[in-house]
């Protein structure tokens, strides 16, 4: 059974390559997963793995967080997964998604673009690891 990587107060090597398959799990069940990244808040001292989908806004949250529980199932034995606590679900109407979007969404691929101590369009964003970011 796949095992839950342990998130810390750094982002890991392992917290990435997690973040990434679970993200690779649910394009396979059309998830529709508009902006991925990982955000982290110095106010509460941890990352979250933040995930903007418009299936959040037409079915709300509770049913994305079972498409993320579902996803991890199909994760094989040797993967480690994500808890659901260490994910945060966003519709598209979502500021970050926006921004992010804005910023980079003429972009081919944001994939592993680290934002640390930058500002955009006046937010400053402390760190986060980008996956994806379309509008």
């Amino acid at each position: 059974m796949a095992q839950d990587v342990l998130v810390t107060q750094s982002l890991t090597d392992p917290m990435i390559e997690a973040g990434a398959k679970l993200i690779e799990r649910l394009d396979a069940t059309d998830s529709d997963v508009r902006s991925a990244f990982w955000l982290y808040s110095s106010d509460t001292q941890t990352w979250k793995l933040v995930i903007a989908s418009p299936l959040v806004d037409e079915k709300g949250p509770r049913d994305y967080y079972k498409r993320i529980i579902d996803a991890n199932m199909l994760a094989s034995t040797e993967e480690q997964t994500l808890s659901i606590n260490d994910v945060r679900v966003v519709g598209t109407k979502h500021h970050m998604h926006q921004l992010l979007a804005s910023a980079f969404g003429d972009t081919p691929s944001v994939f592993g673009r680290r934002l640390t101590g930058n500002t955009i369009n006046g937010v400053f964003i402390e760190d986060a690891h980008l996956y994806r970011s379309t509008p």
